[in-house]
């Protein structure tokens, strides 16, 4: 499928360019050519390339303005960060460890726990109901159950997965990888039970101790610090960004993309139903929100370990993006489907494990509440529900969550070449090539190269189309051996079911 590009404005002359602002990831715009155009009559003219970069890949080019500085792959923990005692269970990495509560080793461990990628699976499953004719013991969900005639279950056709993991692993190259904080134009738990801005981006005047009635303006900002609290989102707030979640995660839309910056996300948003805030107000808590987009998980992980709550938690959430998801797993059920397959039971899930990392004091009520069967004997006695409460009524003293740090790990990105400037061109990027291996080993082989912000960007990962053109045959063959388990290998298929995937 054709995307759409945006030329980029060619430069007039050497002088020209000195008077150029320097690259921004504000602006998808650099200047075609660092030397003058040649003479039209010259015999040496050659045509002035074409710069352009594809709309819908602008966020792939650049990071979190707020991200954490990134640390190498063969990165050696101290040894005081190796002797933190973690485990996984389910979908959550846990830790209890009382090493965390000095902020130096936690920033350590969550650093050092974010350079290692989750595991990412597609699984693809089709089911049918059927209805027994006769008494007896069957399979449903790979579970032996007695059922009685005239009982339906479901028959398992196939259920098969296909690991991604691959694509966010590359051992010597960490540009893939961002750790970042919230930031406060983002109502998120903030050691709190209901979510909440920053107050350098919307103060709470009833509990802030700087508020002076009315919003402050941006002279008056330093008084408040990033961890500081701010006031609750409006309902309609609210549902824009649940809205925008669920829209940035089905187009591979990275977390730090802000929902005012992407049009396409409000034109299926009613407009009677945006914040009913004055467009000054608006315009000053945008504002407000850039000006504490620096690094600041020390900061988070002080506030966490100065923070006496018996139940506090503090959560580090681990996601993917680069892919439009939803179009992928359109493509595969497009493919599914082409075998004739036919059923309302057919599934096609995403699954990212873990999901998140979970620091929490060391105590033994924590522990205990926690525990599955302590748990489970506690909403038996009612003592969860008690404690839910009391919770809610004491957070200073009992705890609240902290959902303020998460890292993302990406599919598909567009870092800068090495050394690249605004007006190289990809022949000049592709001749230096073989000397930036010496200094770069981290480079991919034969990179993908593509125009963007800072000058000439490479491919790290791998185009979703390209991936579903060597997979396509192979998800049709899993369906017809009605395969169970995780499908290997890949072969490029002859037919067009993911025509609308990048890179297809």
């Amino acid at each position: 499928m054709t995307q759409d590009t945006k030329p980029l404005i060619p430069s007039l002359s050497p002088e020209d360019d000195l008077d150029l602002p320097p690259p921004s990831y504000d602006h998808a715009l650099a200047s075609s050519s660092s030397s003058s155009p040649p003479d039209v009559g010259s015999s040496t003219a050659q045509p002035v390339e074409e710069r352009t970069i594809p709309q819908h890949l602008l966020h792939l080019f650049s990071g979190p303005p707020n991200a954490e500085p990134p640390i190498g792959r063969d990165y050696v923990p101290p040894q005081q960060i190796q002797r933190i005692a973690w485990n996984q269970k389910g979908e959550d990495i846990e830790s209890w460890d009382p090493k965390l509560s000095d902020p130096n080793a936690m920033y350590d461990f969550i650093r050092a726990q974010a350079m290692v990628p989750p595991t990412v699976k597609i699984r693809c499953r089709g089911q049918h109901m059927e209805t027994l004719e006769r008494d007896q013991t069957v399979i449903e969900n790979g579970i032996e159950t007695s059922k009685k005639r005239g009982d339906t279950y479901y028959v398992t056709d196939f259920n098969f997965t296909i690991n991604l993991s691959d694509l966010i692993d590359h051992p010597s190259n960490n540009n893939h990888i961002h750790l970042r904080t919230i930031q406060s134009d983002r109502a998120v738990y903030r050691g709190t039970h209901t979510s909440r801005y920053g107050a350098s981006y919307a103060p709470d005047h009833a509990h802030n101790p700087h508020a002076q009635g009315g919003y402050q303006s941006l002279d008056a900002e330093m008084e408040y610090g990033v961890t500081d609290v701010g006031r609750k989102p409006s309902g309609a707030e609210l549902a824009d960004h649940i809205a925008w979640d669920d829209c940035r995660g089905k187009k591979g839309i990275p977390g730090w993309v802000r929902m005012q910056s992407v049009p396409e996300f409000w034109e299926t948003r009613v407009r009677s139903k945006l914040p009913t805030v004055a467009a000054s107000q608006e315009d000053l808590e945008i504002a407000r929100a850039g000006m504490d987009d620096r690094p600041s998980l020390k900061e988070w992980c002080k506030s966490y370990c100065r923070d006496h709550g018996i139940f506090k938690e503090f959560w580090v959430h681990k996601g993917v993006y680069g892919w439009e998801l939803e179009n992928v797993q359109t493509a595969i059920k497009t493919a599914i489907l082409s075998t004739g397959y036919q059923s309302n039971c057919l599934t096609i899930t995403t699954h990212v494990t873990p999901l998140a990392i979970v620091i929490r004091p060391d105590n033994v009520f924590s522990r205990a509440i926690n525990h599955g069967f302590i748990y489970f004997l506690s909403w038996i006695t009612l003592i969860w529900p008690l404690i839910w409460i009391l919770k809610r009524a004491f957070p200073r003293f009992l705890g609240a969550p902290w959902n303020v740090t998460y890292v993302n790990y990406a599919l598909k990105c567009y870092p800068p070449l090495p050394s690249t400037f605004p007006n190289e061109s990809i022949s000049q990027a592709q001749d230096r090539l073989p000397g930036l291996y010496k200094l770069h080993p981290e480079l991919p082989e034969n990179p993908t190269l593509q125009y963007g912000p800072k000058g000439v960007h490479y491919l790290l990962g791998r185009k979703e189309g390209e991936w579903f053109r060597e997979w396509e045959e192979r998800i049709r063959m899993g369906v017809r051996m009605r395969f169970q388990g995780e499908l290997q290998g890949g072969s490029e298929g002859e037919r067009d079911a993911g025509a609308g995937l990048d890179g297809y």
